[in-house]
């Protein structure tokens, strides 16, 4: 859980619904949000609120631990699958690259950004984050190669990295 400890200078304290229904645009994304925040420990009652940050700190750090298992998975089928197609290694190998520059961007967004109340190049960063994720998914979905099974791992990693970004999209300006 992310602590109730920033003071950035304007930042709104809303609730769980406010800072969800702002950000996202779609009941799925609301949904996720939502889910998001509570598995982070937040409390949903509509009487409490968190400095917008904190919901944005909770999203990329929590996008930041879903790389983290599926870089350990991609990692584990390169390793120990003798049976993976010479395409779908390749694009395994690929996927390396795209997330060690994924994990890059939300680190930075993190520890350089969020926690020090500096959000000038959010929107860059997010953006390079979706990026590099989306060019593992499109490795992925190469018309020659059957959907990988580590292909769903994958889109939600971009799910949460976009929900993250649609948060820290409310920062900016402020």
């Amino acid at each position: 859980m992310v602590e109730s400890r920033l003071l950035c200078p304007n930042v709104p304290h809303v609730s769980m619904n406010v800072v969800c229904s702002n950000a996202c645009g779609t009941k799925f994304l609301y949904d996720h949000c939502i889910g998001a925040m509570r598995d982070g420990g937040l409390d949903p009652s509509p009487s409490h609120t968190e400095e917008t940050t904190v919901y944005a700190i909770l999203a990329a750090n929590q996008a930041a631990d879903f790389y983290r298992d599926t870089l350990k998975a991609l990692s584990n089928q390169l390793q120990h699958n003798k049976s993976l197609s010479g395409s779908e290694g390749d694009a395994y190998q690929g996927c390396l690259g795209d997330y060690a520059a994924a994990s890059n961007s939300i680190a930075r967004i993190v520890y350089g950004n969020l926690d020090n109340c500096y959000f000038k190049d959010l929107i860059g960063m997010y953006l390079s984050g979706i990026t590099s994720l989306e060019s593992c998914r499109d490795r992925m979905l190469a018309p020659w190669m059957k959907v990988p099974p580590l292909y769903p791992k994958v889109e939600g990693d971009r799910n949460k990295v976009v929900m993250a970004y649609l948060l820290g999209r409310l920062l900016v300006g402020l």
